[in-house]
């Protein structure tokens, strides 16, 4: 397992609170890296591919650098900015014309003329024309390339990212390839302060995300892309998720949206449960996003080597325990890790990528249909509620993956009861060797108008019934990945529990 390397590098440094993270959304075209007007919410490396005059390159995010700070979260903020300037082939050093120069800015410049790299100075919230005159106090630092720029409006971009990717010109292109296949995606998810950052650094080999014992240290969503026997993979850190009414303010509250948004784009998801802990109510919150979103989970019980007198008995107690309190994921497997010891961390990748080759797998229809057959002769249809017919079951297709989804066309489906439709998911699991992840089964009355890739009827002139054919009584299971993309910030909502965690 090695950690992929970042070739036509870019970096972002300067002092808190200069506009680095909204310069890296304006220039990456996306709102990736948290913007708020708070010193020092950029806390970890945010990595994001951008393209300039037909150059493509990444571009690097990184917290506020103040080196005479003696808090462990700050401190570790300014190894991450010198890991950026020492991986990165051109730094754009962040000032605030504004406010002119200030002594930590010097002591940046010194370092970045002791790592001999290439670096411009980008003098930002330069609004308006008017505002270019800061660049000359910042000639006092004695550097050459400087650039008036306004990152909130779009100003002088151009110039800026001329400079910054002119060392490219003669170096080699990034590979098509990684544009066209994607990698295959892990989020890291859980309550805060369940170890989640110790987990991405022991599967990276480096320290990769801040890690500190006070909750909340993680904000953005950091990522970084591994390679395992020549399969890609960008492995997620997200902030943690706990109930509304204990998050300290609206930046937390942001934090959380982005986790459950990055849940949604995920392949599989990880979720981390403190051992001393065990699955508390706000575990299975989290829990709940991830099996409603159908993403495959792996239950990881982190900091086992803090529960004391272990016995031959203690995991399989455990495992039943933690089966009760979370029992619509019996089907998840669940393994015991240290990330402070490095204990099994390794385990997670290929367990990882056994969920996610289950779930990607894809049956012929006569496959299917031959279940189906099997799964109706073991146990007889039930009849029509208030008539004397039989629901009847034509034939099944399945229509995607990630996750596996089914649809089985019927007569009267609003009619089935929710204790056979489980009875189908289980069947169907155990017929595909779908062990360990969830299926989402789609029960519809039989309609002439064909199905797309999707698994949605198409329209014709023939006034096809597509509308009336759809259950919308069948819960979660009648909602494609598609359907679930379509979800945004505001339509997540997280709820309160008169339970403590």
């Amino acid at each position: 397992m090695t950690l992929r390397t970042y070739t036509r590098l870019v970096a972002l440094v300067g002092r808190p609170n200069v506009g680095k993270s909204s310069l890296f959304n304006r220039i990456i075209r996306e709102r990736k890296s948290l913007v708020h007007n708070e010193p020092g919410v950029t806390r970890d490396r945010i990595f994001g591919r951008a393209e300039h005059n037909g150059e493509l390159f990444y571009l690097c995010d990184t917290g506020g650098f103040e080196p005479t700070s003696k808090d462990n979260i700050k401190i570790q903020l300014v190894e991450q900015a010198e890991l950026a300037i020492e991986e990165a082939e051109t730094v754009i050093f962040v000032v605030d014309g504004r406010e002119g120069i200030h002594p930590i800015d010097s002591e940046l410049i010194r370092r970045l003329r002791k790592s001999e790299k290439n670096f411009i100075v980008c003098v930002n919230k330069c609004d308006l024309p008017k505002d270019d005159i800061f660049v000359e106090e910042f000639r006092k630092l004695g550097v050459s390339k400087i650039f008036p720029v306004s990152a909130e409006h779009n100003r002088g971009m151009g110039h800026l990212l001329d400079a910054a990717t002119e060392i490219f010109a003669n170096s080699s292109k990034i590979k098509e390839n990684d544009l066209e296949n994607p990698p295959i995606k892990l989020s890291i998810i859980g309550r805060p302060n369940v170890g989640k950052s110790s987990i991405l650094n022991r599967l990276v080999g480096e320290t990769r995300s801040i890690v500190d014992d006070r909750p909340g240290t993680t904000r953005d969503t950091v990522d970084a892309f591994l390679k395992y026997h020549g399969r890609e993979l960008q492995v997620i850190d997200t902030a943690g998720i706990r109930r509304k009414s204990r998050m300290a303010d609206k930046l937390e509250r942001f934090s959380a949206f982005r986790s459950v948004s990055c849940l949604e784009e995920s392949d599989v998801s990880v979720l981390v449960i403190n051992a001393e802990d065990g699955a508390t109510d706000g575990d299975a919150r989290v829990a709940g996003y991830a099996f409603e979103l159908r993403k495959p989970i792996l239950i990881v019980v982190n900091k086992w080597d803090l529960i004391k007198d272990k016995n031959s008995k203690t995991v399989n107690d455990f495992t039943e325990k933690l089966h009760l309190d979370l029992r619509y994921l019996r089907y998840a497997p669940v393994v015991f890790v240290s990330a402070l010891e490095n204990l099994r961390v390794s385990k997670l990748i290929p367990l990882c990528l056994d969920l996610y080759d289950q779930s990607n797998k894809r049956n012929s229809t006569s496959q299917v249909n031959n279940v189906l057959k099997e799964v109706l002769l073991k146990h007889t249809p039930p009849m029509v509620k208030n008539k004397s017919k039989r629901i009847k079951f034509f034939y099944a297709t399945q229509v995607g993956t990630l996750p596996p989804r089914f649809i089985i066309f019927c007569s009267h489906p609003q009619d089935l009861h929710f204790s056979y439709k489980r009875y189908f998911e289980n069947a169907f699991r155990e017929a595909f060797n779908y062990k360990n992840i969830p299926i989402s089964i789609i029960f519809r009355e039989r309609s002439r108008s064909p199905l797309d890739e999707k698994g949605e009827r198409v329209k014709t002139n023939k006034g096809a019934r597509f509308l009336k054919d759809r259950n919308y009584d069948d819960d979660i299971r009648s909602l494609t990945n598609d359907d679930m993309k379509s979800l945004d910030g505001s339509e997540i909502e997280f709820f309160d529990d008169d339970l403590e965690e």
